[in-house]
């Protein structure tokens, strides 16, 4: 059995068209901040790939971009500025960042109204109290929209998550075991988790590490959703699954490109007009 290839652009392409005719009825272009810091190639990818979405669908766009070697006190009194500035009604930060910075204090200074990646401990601290009214991160999400789109009632269902980090794992968790699902979360110290995978109905992997999810993981009715982005010897884009004879087992795979990250783009400009649309509302209360 061959699976269904879950490609990222048919689970976007209803959402996306929704937002489209959304954002054509705005009076003024809403402003997304990208913000990076130094110049790691696949952060640049990234921002560039956004930025060609958001073109598409009527969103601005501003890069800002520091340099690597930027001390902590320049990086936090910079990011405020940007955080303060009126015209950028929405604000993503790349990472990581480099080893000497932390994010601690703009974690603490952004808007959670701009906050459309959910890196804040405002809306991060919303969404663990089951608060759902602003942002979730925007990965976690396009995982969601992902399994929405293969018509998996979740409710009683075993889901594996391998990888437990702030950003997708411990959120995407979170999100999961709301639908009803029983979450077996697998990390660094999990002695045998192909024996913990391997009869689950969905395996969820972020963990960047090349081909680290293979045929001893899976079973013929899995849904298997690749997060991972990582650079093979050969210079290739691949994901945390050996994609290939993976593919030939289960029940449905997203692919590394064209998967997850297609849709996350989708959820990103979603939030990006959500954040607007909170800061107009916020205007017309406030008048």
């Amino acid at each position: 059995m061959t699976a269904q290839v879950l490609r990222g652009k048919d689970v976007s392409q209803p959402l996306r068209e929704k937002l489209s005719e959304e954002l054509k009825q705005l009076t003024s272009q809403p402003n997304l901040a990208i913000v990076r810091v130094g110049n790691d190639p696949s952060q640049m990818s990234y921002e560039t790939s956004c930025q060609r979405i958001m073109g598409k669908l009527g969103i601005q766009t501003t890069s800002y971009v520091f340099s690597e070697d930027i001390n902590q006190a320049d990086f936090d009194s910079l990011f405020k500025d940007i955080n303060d500035n009126p015209e950028v009604t929405s604000i993503l930060l790349l990472k990581p960042l480099p080893k000497h910075l932390t994010d601690e204090k703009v974690n603490q200074l952004i808007r959670p109204e701009k906050d459309v990646d959910c890196i804040g401990t405002a809306n991060m601290a919303k969404l663990y109290q089951d608060d759902y009214s602003r942002f979730v991160p925007c990965t976690a999400q396009a995982c969601m929209e992902i399994l929405d789109y293969t018509g998996i009632d979740l409710k009683g269902k075993k889901v594996a998550m391998i990888g437990f980090g702030m950003v997708i794992g411990k959120p995407l968790t979170l999100m999961l075991v709301k639908r009803g699902a029983t979450v077996v979360v697998c990390h660094e110290f999990t002695q045998d988790v192909p024996k913990e995978t391997k009869e689950c109905d969905v395996l969820i992997t972020a963990t960047g590490v090349a081909g680290l999810v293979g045929t001893e993981h899976v079973n013929e009715k899995m849904i298997v959703i690749d997060v991972g982005i990582n650079v093979n010897d050969k210079g290739e884009l691949v994901g945390d699954v050996s994609y290939e004879p993976v593919k030939e087992i289960v029940a449905g795979v997203t692919p590394v490109p064209g998967g997850v990250g297609t849709v996350t783009n989708t959820v990103l400009a979603s939030h990006v007009l959500k954040s607007y649309q909170l800061q107009e509302s916020s205007q017309l209360v406030s008048v």
